[in-house]
């Protein structure tokens, strides 16, 4: 045989190993949990991301206004970050059960596992529980049987035994059942997180959350604004949530975490290489630049930064009420009127954009405003 034609009946022959390898390689990635997508990042493609999400409004008893909002932009937010998300509205008690069963099936796969709920929530006897929209609970031992409790969510994510799991609870708003009991409590019981687990509260434990006047609650109307920010780390994201949180509601609604996670996670982990690319610098980082020069009264450079923040983030309340208040220092009342003015259409609860732009009228002498 000639040795060109020998040569090529010996690269023919290693086709079938070559293919056989690459389709192994194939099934140990299928095998880890890693979905390969063109619309997610390296770091999201090594870590399996998995979440339930639930948003209950219509009850007969004090419907809530924007629960299904909250659910369906958390949701939304989440796919967006490389979640899988099973999204629920509007469950009854069979539907929510059906849905953790699921749940924490998928979670046995591993990774992240995050679950949000908004909607009414009670506590009894020291037990939190979430409400279904069909609940009949006429005393306060019906909760027991008509409601999920939390503890039960806790413990599938925890017999899932995946790396790490969050756990969202808007649910602290007054309970509109109470009337009925001969005594309740109000809001939500504390609750201490498992080892690699993370549970937040819109409120602390014992208090009350606003719905909000917006088309978000006010607490996930700051989960939304943080949870992208690039490399954020989890725990760090919920502080900034919770300074913005006290600062609108002026100390009335402090939000609250039971941490005991075991190493980082960020939302939305990028790569050296993404965050070089042009357009990258995100509204915190121009926010931040404004905070500095805005406290080193370098006015102009605050204007500018804020500008810069709000051009990215065009629903970036704070920095429309921030570069309000370096308008007012330079006296420059329309201005300063147009930012607290936005503010305050972006988030109607804003207390402090009240507060300043009445200092504009009390300056301007228009007093009965």
């Amino acid at each position: 045989m000639k040795p060109q034609l020998l040569k090529l009946c010996l690269i023919l022959s290693l086709f079938p190993l070559i293919f056989s390898l690459v389709s192994c390689q194939n099934q140990q990635t299928q095998d880890r949990g890693i979905t390969i997508t063109t619309n997610q990042s390296q770091s999201q493609q090594k870590q399996r991301r998995t979440a339930l999400v639930i948003g209950n409004a219509s009850y007969q008893d004090n419907p809530l206004k924007n629960s299904i909002n909250d659910a369906e932009a958390m949701a939304n937010a989440l796919k967006d970050v490389g979640f899988d998300v099973i999204l629920l509205e509007n469950a009854d008690l069979k539907q929510i059960e059906n849905a953790i069963d699921t749940f924490h099936h998928q979670l046995k796969a591993g990774g992240v596992g995050l679950f949000y709920y908004a909607g009414h929530g009670t506590q009894v006897d020291g037990e939190n529980y979430l409400i279904p929209v069909n609940a009949k609970l006429d005393v306060a031992e019906d909760v027991r049987y008509e409601a999920i409790p939390v503890g039960k969510v806790l413990a599938r994510m925890e017999d899932a035994a995946n790396q790490m799991n969050i756990v969202i609870l808007d649910a602290c708003r007054n309970n509109p059942f109470a009337r009925k009991w001969r005594s309740s409590q109000r809001g939500l019981a504390p609750i201490q997180s498992a080892r690699g687990a993370l549970i937040a509260f819109a409120t602390e434990p014992g208090g009350v959350a606003a719905d909000g006047e917006g088309e978000n609650g006010l607490y996930t109307s700051f989960l939304l604004k943080h949870l992208k920010t690039p490399n954020l780390d989890v725990e760090l994201m919920f502080k900034r949530v919770r300074e913005d949180v006290v600062q609108a509601t002026q100390n009335k609604q402090v939000p609250w975490e039971s941490s005991s996670l075991v190493g980082d996670f960020s939302f939305n982990p990028v790569t050296v290489a993404q965050s070089s690319q042009p357009n990258s610098t995100t509204a915190e980082t121009y926010f931040k630049q404004g905070e500095d020069y805005r406290n080193n009264n370098q006015y102009d450079k605050a204007i500018a930064a804020y500008t810069k923040a709000i051009e990215i983030n065009p629903q970036h309340s704070i920095a429309y009420n921030n570069r309000g208040i370096v308008y007012l220092y330079l006296k420059e009342y329309d201005k300063a009127m147009a930012d607290y003015n936005k503010a305050i259409e972006i988030n109607p609860q804003y207390a402090e954009a009240y507060n300043n732009r009445g200092y504009v009228y009390s300056d301007l002498k228009d007093y009965d405003k």
